[in-house]
């Protein structure tokens, strides 16, 4: 797996020129929310500003964004569709790619579950690659506590050439979360910001969400 050459350590670098003009507007941002309701998949945005966050069609290269997740995202399956689904991945906000406005054909995102085994829930990058699923390890997980304490996180992804790449970071209750991968990219000869869908969060997997779901989102625009 190629590593990027962009390292979590922009959480931490000082802004200037362009960065801190992005920097300036997002801090005007307020957050936006996302609903699941129980027995569906997709979620509905309440309180959202322009482009706060993006959905639909775009052309951008990547995204960023601040999520909070909550202990709503704790779920056991108890009539899953599929006798796995509770190992299925959900997905949190991503962009399709290669010319397609499919995520589930192209695209970049994160996957997270709640591990019933482990009482912890997990987060990877995930991506499909002309209908194939990729995961990279475990990227970071999140308990209970960590839940509830409703912390944000930043979550960049962005494409290369040949490469997806992600990057996460922020604090957790005195931790530091502070992550980064890539996974392949097919379409080489595609650019990096052609028309995409810009998806939301999301679960599934087969199986619907057991119980109303919720998260917080503020997104940044991109800056490479």
């Amino acid at each position: 797996m190629r590593r990027s050459v962009v390292h979590a350590a922009w959480l931490l670098l000082p802004a200037c020129g362009s960065d801190a003009a992005a920097l300036d507007a997002a801090a005007e941002r307020t957050w936006a929310q996302y609903v699941i309701a129980a027995g569906v998949h997709d979620a509905q945005l309440v309180d959202r500003t322009p482009r706060n966050p993006i959905d639909g069609v775009v052309s951008v290269v990547g995204r960023e964004y601040e999520l909070v997740l909550d202990q709503s995202a704790i779920y056991e399956l108890t009539a899953p569709t599929q006798p796995n689904d509770q190992l299925d991945w959900n997905k949190l906000p991503g962009l399709s790619d290669c010319n397609t406005v499919d995520l589930s054909t192209d695209g970049i995102m994160l996957g997270w579950r709640w591990r019933l085994d482990t009482q912890v829930l997990e987060v990877v990058a995930y991506a499909n690659n002309d209908g194939v699923h990729m995961t990279s390890n475990t990227l970071f997980t999140l308990d209970a506590d960590d839940l509830d304490a409703r912390a944000p996180l930043t979550y960049r992804i962005w494409r290369e050439a040949d490469w997806y790449s992600v990057a996460v970071g922020g604090n957790v209750r005195g931790r530091a979360v502070l992550a980064e991968t890539t996974l392949p990219r097919r379409c080489s000869e595609v650019e990096t910001d052609p028309l995409a869908w810009a998806a939301g969060f999301y679960f599934g997997g087969t199986s619907v969400a057991p119980h109303m779901m919720t998260a917080a989102i503020r997104e940044t625009p991109f800056v490479h």
